[in-house]
């Protein structure tokens, strides 16, 4: 099935206003698996603030190698995978020093398609909170901006999203945005998954 390929710049949704998902080079991705957080820092974009150790953890290296090799095997999935999550603080109403009281620009996670879209039209979302960030809204957010994108790209016809049984944060929030268990399967790394689906009307 044809499809037309994601918006380059960062993705926003005017339901998830202070959150911006941008893309990522692929040296950052590199740099990134190799855990060198300052070579990383020193190729990100000037528009991205800091990065965090967060994403050189065990866990993010194996999936930025992962990325990686689903580039090399196939070079149309570039636009489709891991971004940055980028959240602007809001300002303290109860604040005595206006100086001290500028909004800021954190990362506060990465969110992205598995890969573009398979046969049928589906792509499959995949994110992190960092855990210093967690428990503040911010997935239910971001899941907000990917379902908007998904619905504005010609081609893609149903998202989806694996869950773990026991995961009821995630859960809660995949059924928000009207995914509806189809099935369950073992991932050969994650073990037992549900997996959520939703069909995808084009908004014009």
């Amino acid at each position: 099935m044809p499809f037309n390929t994601p918006p380059s710049g960062p993705w926003t949704s005017a339901r998830s206003p202070r959150y911006s998902l941008h893309p990522m080079p692929l040296q950052l991705f590199e740099a990134l698996e190799a855990g060198d957080l300052p070579l990383a820092s020193s190729i990100a974009p000037p528009t991205l603030p800091p990065l965090t150790p967060f994403l050189i953890d065990e866990h993010h290296r194996n999936l930025w190698r992962m990325r990686l090799a689903l580039v090399a095997s196939d070079e149309e999935n570039i636009p489709w995978l891991t971004r940055l999550v980028v959240y602007q603080t809001a300002e303290d109403p109860e604040s005595q020093n206006p100086a001290q009281n500028t909004p800021e620009l954190v990362i506060v996670g990465r969110i992205g398609f598995h890969s573009k879209p398979d046969e049928r039209g589906m792509v499959e979302v995949g994110y992190a909170i960092d855990p210093e960030h967690r428990r503040k809204g911010h997935a239910s957010a971001v899941i907000r901006i990917i379902v908007d994108i998904a619905r504005a790209i010609e081609g893609v016809t149903v998202l989806r999203a694996s869950v773990a049984p026991d995961n009821w944060i995630s859960r809660r929030i995949v059924e928000g945005e009207g995914l509806k268990k189809v099935g369950r399967e073992v991932h050969g790394r994650r073990g037992i998954e549900d997996i959520f689906e939703v069909s995808i009307m084009i908004v014009n």
